[in-house]
């Protein structure tokens, strides 16, 4: 057994869960379903991560790992979710996560522009003592 052995149990449902949303994502059905798969993994996850002792600091790393990523999943089309739900397999079998194929334009800063924010156009602005003066003036 290695350093963060994870159960049985949790692993076959990983498996489970991978397999169906591949099924759902190759037919092109409903994100919902990808969603739903990967929210009873997390559940089964968090279960494991509860009943894990204090000392198994590798195994509780590794858990929470995948816990973020089944997060993640459960926000993603079916095909993005088949991607994270094979990485958090990859993790719960081997212990290290799956490195993920990032290009130069992942890499990149993306800005973008947010509405009725500082981005809308702006509108002038007179303080009372402004057009005081003027009228004055």
């Amino acid at each position: 057994m290695s350093a963060h052995a994870i159960s049985d149990y949790v692993i076959r449902t990983a498996r489970a869960a991978l397999s169906a949303a591949a099924r759902n994502a190759q037919r092109r059905r409903f994100t919902l379903y990808s969603t739903l798969l990967a929210s009873l993994l997390y559940e089964e996850l968090q279960k494991e991560l509860g009943a894990t002792q204090a000392h198994e600091v590798r195994k509780q790393d590794v858990l929470t790992k995948a816990i973020d990523r089944c997060r993640r999943a459960a926000g993603l089309c079916p095909d993005g979710a088949v991607e994270e739900l094979r990485a958090v397999l990859e993790l719960l079998e081997t212990g290290v996560p799956l490195q993920a194929h990032v290009t130069p334009e992942d890499r990149r800063a993306q800005l973008r522009v947010i509405q009725g924010g500082l981005s809308s156009t702006p509108k002038p602005v007179v303080s009372p003592s402004k057009a005081q003066l003027r009228e004055i003036g």
